[in-house]
């Protein structure tokens, strides 16, 4: 686990005990800025080299969202730009909102998570596992140990002809357990498909009008919905992307809708209403309570209640995934659906978040999400003052007219570089794992820095040329130069 990513995960808690800084107001802190630059140009070249069309991210501190960006087209034709306010199908990341939904039902005492299936829904037939030990439950479907298909009845991710629940409840009959429950993990939106057949079982509600009425309304979350706003496709809603063809031009996947499938896959929503979804998350687990759900059920939630013998595999709590990082375990979930994916990422402990969304298949903003979180990790440690007191910044030099991108136009040698409380940060916006090679740049006089090792130890210097008005044009460096491409990298802010 790298230092920064290590720093990222302690921000928060060390915020709390040092008292020096709140979250609110992080965002306008010299070294935040810097790893929003950096994680900005990073990004915006990862996009570009990989085709994506649209992509929004969110980074939420506590109560506060630190940045929020929007990057390309919610859809290229008619180039309508992605914000942090476009909303995506975030896919399965909808399992956590139907999770709630039984829970919340649970603690109502309108639903035993421990009850045999078929007694909440009598016309659930599928054949139990000829060895099972102990029936279906939703306590075992919320953990994908409930031993059940993967999928329904029909092939819909192939053909993107999603069931209505009729035709899903048809075909269970005609369906086979794959093991006992409890024998092992088995991701099933089948599965979650039941809970929220459930959920209406239990409420004499429609699932939808149960959700929105129970948990989206009133956690404030207007932009997310249980079905995808087809109505708003290609505006509001991001158009889907399918792999570049021959000539390397990405079709559509066009309008589609999850039906009965919804409460596995079929919700949609924005980086920054899933932003407010994490702070609710912080909120109740730091004020304890009740807000839509009881706090103690969202701990018991997030809780591990599964993970393989050798803690090698899937590891999951009632809804929500585990994920561990270093020493650090995250919650939340991924989605992937067709023409999006989605990655949304807690850690519960220090109250950070991250949220990912992009309108194609062939790219893990899960694994763009980490790299962001390391660049950011160093700045917001800094902001929170967790090893001394934050610097006074209306004393500190402005490096701010050395800051850009640094490259020659048409060649992948390119350098971002982003001024903070003590000099620059850099990092080569070509590299998979940017925050593991970061320039460290300490002024020494003049328009010359020096770079520092990871173990502080002096090295080469970076010279700058500057024009008329003291703004840097080009950076020597092991006597080659790189000219400046760029003062700032383009946004889509909300």
């Amino acid at each position: 686990m790298s230092n920064a990513l290590k720093a990222f995960c302690g921000l928060v808690l060390s915020l709390a005990v040092a008292g020096q800084t709140s979250a609110q107001g992080l965002a306008d802190h010299r070294d935040v800025q810097a790893g929003i630059f950096l994680s900005n140009a990073w990004l915006e070249n990862r996009l570009n080299y990989d085709r994506v069309p649209g992509a929004s991210i969110a980074v939420v501190a506590d109560q506060e969202t630190v940045w929020a960006e929007g990057f390309g087209y919610a859809r290229l034709r008619g180039k309508v730009p992605a914000t942090a306010d476009t909303r995506y199908s975030i896919c399965s990341v909808s399992k956590l909102f139907t999770s709630l939904g039984v829970m919340q039902l649970r603690d109502a005492g309108k639903l035993d998570l421990d009850a045999p299936l078929d007694q909440i829904l009598p016309w659930y037939d599928l054949p139990p596992h000829a060895d099972a030990e102990e029936p279906v439950t939703l306590r075992n479907i919320l953990s994908h140990v409930a031993g059940l298909p993967r999928e329904a009845v029909t092939p819909y991710w192939v053909e993107e002809d999603f069931p209505g629940r009729g035709t899903i409840q048809d075909g269970v009959g005609g369906q086979a357990a794959l093991y006992r429950p409890y024998e092992r993990f088995q991701y099933s939106n089948l599965g979650m498909s039941l809970a929220g057949e459930a959920i209406a079982a239990a409420s004499g509600k429609d699932y939808h009008a149960y959700v929105r009425e129970n948990i989206l309304t009133p956690l404030g979350m207007d932009a997310t919905s249980s079905e995808l706003p087809v109505a708003d496709y290609g505006k509001g809603f991001a158009a889907g992307y399918r792999l570049p063809g021959n000539r390397g031009k990405r079709p559509e996947v066009g309008k589609y809708t999850l039906n009965g499938i919804a409460p596995a896959a079929g919700f949609a929503s924005s980086v920054n209403d899933l932003a407010r979804f994490a702070k609710w998350q912080f909120r109740l687990r730091e004020n304890g309570g009740e807000e839509v759900i009881k706090a103690t059920t969202l701990r018991e939630m997030q809780r591990l209640q599964w993970a393989e013998p050798d803690m090698d595999g899937a590891n999951w709590g009632l809804g929500f995934a585990l994920s561990k990082v270093g020493n650090d375990i995250w919650v939340g979930h991924g989605g992937y659906c067709p023409g999006y994916r989605t990655s949304f990422l807690l850690r519960a402990q220090d109250k950070v978040a991250v949220v990912m969304m992009v309108n194609v298949n062939d790219v893990s903003p899960g694994s763009l999400v980490r790299q962001v979180v390391a660049l950011m990790g160093p700045g917001l440690k800094a902001a929170g003052g967790a090893d001394e007191e934050p610097d006074d910044e209306d004393d500190a030099q402005d490096f701010t007219a050395y800051q850009g991108v640094y490259g020659r136009e048409q060649m992948p040698v390119n350098y971002a570089l982003a001024a903070t409380s003590k000099g620059l940060t850099g990092i080569s916006l070509y590299s998979d794992k940017p925050a593991d090679y970061k320039l460290d740049l300490r002024h020494e006089e003049g328009h010359v820095f020096r770079v520092y090792s990871k173990k502080d130890e002096p090295l080469h210097t970076v010279r700058f040329e500057v024009d008329e008005d003291g703004r840097a044009t080009r950076m020597w460096m092991h006597g080659q130069y790189s000219d400046r491409l760029k003062q700032a990298v383009r946004r889509n802010s909300s």
